[in-house]
């Protein structure tokens, strides 16, 4: 059972973490969209842009 914990506290921590480097780093705590389908739309895009520079450090 506390194995099953700690992966479950593992898995979230990364998550957790990718979110919060969006916020610092790629604004995505600054979204002020009122529609949320515009909201949504902003994040995807917003996670399309961190997935990218990603593939370009490994590239470059």
């Amino acid at each position: 059972m506390e194995r099953l914990a700690n992966q479950d506290t593992s898995e979230r921590n990364a998550v957790e973490g990718k979110f919060g480097e969006g916020k610092r780093k790629y604004g995505l705590d600054l979204i002020r969209a009122r529609l949320q389908e515009t909201s949504e739309t902003v994040v995807a895009l917003q996670f399309l842009i961190m997935n990218l520079e990603r593939k370009l450090r490994v590239i470059f």
